[in-house]
Order: structure tokens, then C-alpha cells, then sequence
């Protein structure tokens, strides 16, 4: 029974976990899309011989940050930037594609799904064990996220500031460290500790959506928490983030 106000942006969508989803895919599409053509945007108009910071360049920024698009030494290149921003473009219209499909052809609340294991991810704010599977997958996804990094970092390399290049960094799972940094982690000076935290952060992300998963919401159910679940999990998975 829970309600919102006209002016809340999901009220339309409360009871219907469809529409829901389609609501997300298509502004995932979007953001998709804008990440990819604004890369392009700055690749065609990128000049080499003058500082990225003077060109308003926040897409190659992000790219170079991780390594894309220089070489080791830092010198441009502009290797497999193109290629990303693809992607991003391919990966817009498949998202575009599941929302149109669950806007127009699919079931608005997904009683009638289409798939057996459609209804489990039905969001039901009163329903304690719905919640905490919905979460669990969440928590699961953001740990992947945490390991793609952390190997990207490990394999490939990212841009070291401290001396200016792309180099490998083999994450440091100093759980000491990892602990003492929730507190002063604005001091972090080297990439080792923060692919550690990152490290740390997708074992328990990981670890708790299996938990989430195969169990039921721990403690007495009340319609705070049923409400504010799924808000916790990203104010929890920011806060670990910290560690990082």
C-alpha cells in the first residue's frame, strides 16, 4: 500500500515493476547514448598539443584516467577510444530495445511475465523476501563491477599521476589499511591501496548478495524497512566505496 505524491518521480510506476523497468532502461539508454556520442563529439575535435582541461574534453578525461587512448608514456593515441564510444552507441539501443518491449508488450506489472523467473523480480514493498532477492542481485552486480576494475587495473593499467604514465597496479589487501582508510581516505596516495579497497569492496558486495539471496530480510519486518531497503543498499555500497 505504499503511495507517493503526483510530484515524486516514480509515483506512476509504484505498483507496476514493468513500467519500472522500463522507466530505468530507457534513461540507461540515454545515458548510454550521450556517453558514447559525446566521446565521439571530443575525439573529432580533439587537439594532442594542448591540455584536455583547456578543451572541456570530460569523456576523454574519464577514458585516459583508465588508461584508453594513450600509451604508456602518456602520449596520445587515441587507440580504441573510438571503438568504447561504439559500444556505448550499440549498447544505448539494446536498452532502448527493453524498454519499448516492456513499455509496450510486456505486462505493466509483470504478474504475467515473459518468463518463469519473471515475478521474482517483481518489486513488492510489503514483501520482505522479495526485497532482499531483488537486493541481492544488486549487491552481486556491483561486485562484478569492483573485479572488472580491479583486473582492468591489474592487466591492462590505469594513468598513475604520481609519475604521469599508464602502468599495472597489483591491488594491496591490506585489510589494516582497508579499515584504518574509512576514516581518512581523502590521505590515500597510491593506486595499490585503492584497487585493495576495491578489492575488499566486491568480496563483501559479492558475499552479501548471495546472502541476500538465499536467505530471508534478518530481523523484524517492518514497512520502513520494506520501503527503504533498496535505498540502503546504495547509501551501504557508497559508503564502502569510501574504503576504496
Amino acid at each position: 500500500d505504499v503511495t507517493y505524491g503526483w510530484w515524486a518521480g516514480n509515483s506512476r510506476v509504484t505498483n507496476r515493476a514493468g513500467k519500472f523497468i522500463a522507466a530505468h532502461a530507457g534513461h540507461t539508454g540515454l545515458i548510454s547514448f550521450a556517453a558514447g556520442a559525446s566521446t565521439l563529439w571530443e575525439l573529432a575535435r580533439f587537439d594532442p598539443s594542448i591540455a584536455m582541461g583547456h578543451q572541456s574534453s570530460i569523456f576523454l578525461a574519464h577514458l585516459a584516467s583508465i588508461g584508453i587512448g594513450f600509451d604508456d608514456a602518456g602520449v596520445w593515441t587515441g587507440a580504441n577510444v573510438a571503438s568504447v564510444a561504439i559500444v556505448h552507441i550499440i549498447a544505448s539501443l539494446v536498452y532502448a530495445g527493453g524498454a519499448l518491449s516492456h513499455s509496450l508488450l510486456f505486462d505493466g506489472d509483470l504478474a504475467d511475465g515473459p518468463g518463469p523467473t519473471t515475478q521474482k523480480f517483481k518489486l513488492e514493498w510489503d514483501n520482505p523476501d522479495n526485497l532482499t532477492f531483488i537486493l541481492g542481485h544488486h549487491l552481486i552486480f556491483f561486485g562484478v563491477a569492483c573485479i572488472a576494475f580491479v583486473e582492468w587495473a591489474r592487466i591492462h593499467g590505469i594513468y598513475d599521476p604520481a609519475i604521469g604514465a599508464v602502468r599495472q597496479v597489483e591491488y594491496n589487501l591490506n585489510l589494516t589499511n582497508i579499515w584504518n582508510h574509512q576514516f581518512d581516505f581523502l590521505t590515500i596516495d597510491n593506486l595499490e591501496d585503492v584497487l585493495g579497497g576495491h578489492a575488499f569492496l566486491a568480496f563483501v558486495e559479492i558475499t552479501g548478495g548471495a546472502f541476500h539471496i538465499a536467505t530471508k530480510q534478518v530481523g523484524e519486518y517492518t514497512e520502513f524497512k520494506g520501503a527503504g531497503i533498496l535505498s540502503a543498499e546504495a547509501v551501504l555500497s557508497f559508503s564502502l566505496a569510501g574504503i576504496g
